[in-house]
């Protein structure tokens, strides 16, 4: 009897054993069979292409399943990392910041940003888009977006002549009260602001530009002016402004009412729409006289991070 229980002990033992073994290749088998699956994934094949585990989540969120793929048969995209890095990067342009950087790759990634986020990686006047009136002040008018021949602002009011020289001017109301406010405040500094241009209609604007076209061609009137349709002077919200001692746009440039509207301008909603060194983005010559409002907080981040109004509206308005 005692060797039959002794007998049966080692049979459970032994089967005991054996269901172990057979746990652990089980077990061992499953991994196996999971580690080969992984080696199929992009998470897998890009780790081993040398990206971390953080640029992957960036990846993951910032661009989309058919550029991972692509990244499988290739060296590390260190390019399109800085890209998608970039503070103003917006991954519903990913495939045209990719092409026109195939295209500039002189360029570095803030650029091909900036470029395209503005259009620029298209030709000036082709890429034509109806202007969103909608974004009421914060409209965009420049050689992609465009203004119909009709427009008018419903809100247009007469400028006081105390504030302007030449002909009559007219104005939105909502930028006339913040010009207000701001002359009065260059004024306690002895700088006397004045407007020289303020609202154009269409055709008015057609027949500055025409000038500019018939004296010295299209391509020095497009460097110059804005088309018809395509100036910020038929939003009512542009105003080019000089002082009682600067009145030309040969003399404004670093005077000191051009000075103070640089250092203040912003306070009161207006930046200096066509900037120095930013051409490149806008289409237009620097020009220090030129003004726009946009009201204060749009105008403040403007001023404060130093970039176009092109650029503020890419990111944060359209």
């Amino acid at each position: 009897m005692k060797k039959t229980k002794l007998k049966l002990k080692k049979q459970v033992w032994y089967l005991g054993i054996i269901i172990i073994f057979l746990g652990i290749g089980i077990y061992a088998a499953k991994n196996i069979i999971k580690d080969l699956e992984y080696q199929k994934t992009a998470e897998y094949k890009l780790l081993k292409i040398g990206y971390t585990k953080e640029e992957l989540k960036m990846l993951e969120e910032k661009t989309n399943a058919e550029t991972i793929e692509s990244l499988l048969t290739q060296e590390k995209h260190e390019f399109l990392l800085s890209l998608i890095q970039e503070k103003y990067y917006l991954k519903k342009h990913l495939n045209r910041y990719l092409n026109y950087h195939n295209e500039h790759k002189e360029y570095n990634s803030t650029k091909i940003i900036s470029m395209v986020n503005t259009n620029n990686d298209y030709k000036y006047y082709d890429h034509d888009l109806d202007t969103d009136l909608a974004k009421d002040n914060l409209l965009i008018v420049n050689k992609y977006y465009h203004l119909n021949e009709t427009y008018e602002p419903n809100d247009l009011i007469n400028i006081n002549n105390k504030y302007y020289y030449g002909n009559d001017h007219k104005i939105r109301q909502e930028t006339y009260e913040a010009f207000t406010d701001m002359w009065n405040e260059a004024q306690k500094e002895d700088i006397y602001l004045i407007i020289n241009s303020s609202y154009r209609t269409f055709e008015s604007q057609k027949n500055v530009y025409d000038d500019y076209k018939n004296s010295r061609g299209t391509t020095y009137a497009d460097s110059i002016a804005a088309r018809p349709g395509y100036s910020e002077h038929q939003t009512g919200l542009s105003l080019d402004i000089f002082s009682k001692e600067h009145t030309s746009t040969s003399n404004f440039k670093g005077s000191p009412a051009h000075t103070w509207l640089i250092n203040n301008a912003y306070r009161f909603g207006f930046i200096e729409r066509y900037q120095e060194d930013k051409q490149y983005i806008t289409g237009f010559a620097a020009e220090a006289w030129h003004w726009r409002y946009v009201g204060t907080e749009a105008a403040t981040y403007i001023y404060e991070n130093n970039i176009t109004f092109d650029e503020y509206y890419a990111y944060f308005v359209e």
